[in-house]
């Protein structure tokens, strides 16, 4: 654990001067690798089972005593009805992306003003699910041989179980299996710096640009010192022989919960707080209240049907997809209406009132998108 930061601090400690130079090693060695991993799965007896496994939901089931294996199609309608698929969903692409976290942020704002935003965002949440649906491969493999050789540890196919014991334990009957084991090792080494260091990197540099670490003069490195030390210390608790419990819990909190509730707030933010106090000058005194309507609807709306779908009724939660949007267009009919009511067109109403924060947003990021194109 020591070595693990001693590294992540000799990443971040020039800034992205040297974490720029760092991910040409930590980001295609890991493609690398798993490309090679996914070769070699092609090999393993009953990789086709992980393979259906992973690409058309397949159940499989292995009787203990018999040892036979048995396959079932999914229940897709009792698998898209739960609430927690869809929230275990968007945390793993949340992280993996690194969405609401201040690392895409920080990394940003590194960039020349005139950055095409559109495109940069499209190439880089594309070029994640891309080789997400590559891992894929690798891990699905691996399971279906586990499945094929008859292994107790077949049933571990998430998060800890996966990486830490199924894998392992098909490597052990691979041939050259310490080959396997080192290139293993080395991708989660490296897919795991890249990401610890990356947060560093974004909390030192939003520390950094801070009123609060100018005024008390704080520089880059001492920053960066104190966030890898503070981080050290917390990740002793990780390193007792409960520390596989308290990573599920704190993992499973932090990226289900907390990583969406910030996500939902900084939506909030950059398209309801930002441009609120214009929308309700260009209303004026008669207009304001289809600001209010459109407000006060929607955040009375979403976190009701929030809660009733997820801790009320989680096998039936996809019908609050649809309700919300019934809902939410009735919202917007009553807003315009009384938009109208105070002389407003339509098209003044949509442009100031409906999209009032999004709007001005997504004009500035297609401005720069275009003026980058041009220049091309």
């Amino acid at each position: 654990m020591i070595v693990v930061w001693i590294t992540i601090f000799i990443c971040v400690c020039r800034g992205v001067k040297v974490s720029s130079k760092v991910v040409w090693i930590t980001v295609p060695g890991p493609v690398l690798f798993i490309i090679i991993m996914v070769l070699n799965n092609m090999t393993l007896q009953g990789s086709d089972r992980g393979y259906r496994m992973y690409l058309k939901g397949t159940e499989i089931s292995v009787d203990k005593a018999t040892g036979e294996v048995t396959e079932s199609s999914p229940d897709f309608g009792m698998m898209i009805s739960r609430a927690a698929m869809w929230s275990d969903a968007c945390s793993q692409i949340f992280f993996s992306i690194g969405v609401c976290l201040g690392v895409m942020i920080s990394y940003a704002s590194y960039n020349p003003d005139n950055q095409p935003v559109i495109s940069n965002s499209i190439y880089v949440a594309g070029g994640n699910s891309l080789f997400s649906f590559v891992a894929g491969f690798a891990v699905f493999g691996v399971v279906g041989y586990l499945n094929e050789i008859g292994s107790p540890v077949s049933d571990k196919v998430s998060s800890n179980g996966l990486a830490f014991i199924a894998y392992p334990a098909a490597i052990e009957t691979m041939f050259w299996p310490n080959f396997w084991t080192l290139m293993l090792a080395s991708c989660l080494f490296m897919l795991g710096i890249d990401s610890a260091f990356s947060f560093i990197e974004g909390a030192a540099t939003i520390v950094t640009d801070s009123r609060w670490a100018a005024e008390k003069g704080w520089s880059k490195l001492g920053i960066t010192v104190t966030l890898c030390v503070i981080g050290a210390i917390g990740s002793t608790l990780f390193c007792f022989n409960w520390g596989f419990t308290l990573f599920d819990v704190v993992d499973y909190y932090l990226m289900n919960y907390c990583v969406l509730l910030m996500g939902i707030l900084q939506a909030v933010a950059c398209t309801w707080y930002y441009g609120y106090d214009d929308a309700l000058k260009v209303a004026g005194s008669k207009g304001r209240s289809s600001v209010y309507a459109l407000v006060y609807g929607y955040w009375i709306v979403m976190p009701l049907l929030g809660v009733l779908a997820y801790f009320v009724f989680p096998q039936s939660s996809w019908i609050s997809i649809p309700l919300w949007w019934v809902l939410f267009v009735v919202i917007a009919l009553i807003s315009f209406l009384l938009a109208r009511s105070a002389g407003m067109t339509f098209e003044h109403w949509y442009n100031h009132i409906y999209f009032y924060g999004a709007r001005n947003l997504s004009q500035k990021m297609i401005a720069l998108h275009e003026s980058k194109m041009s220049s091309w």
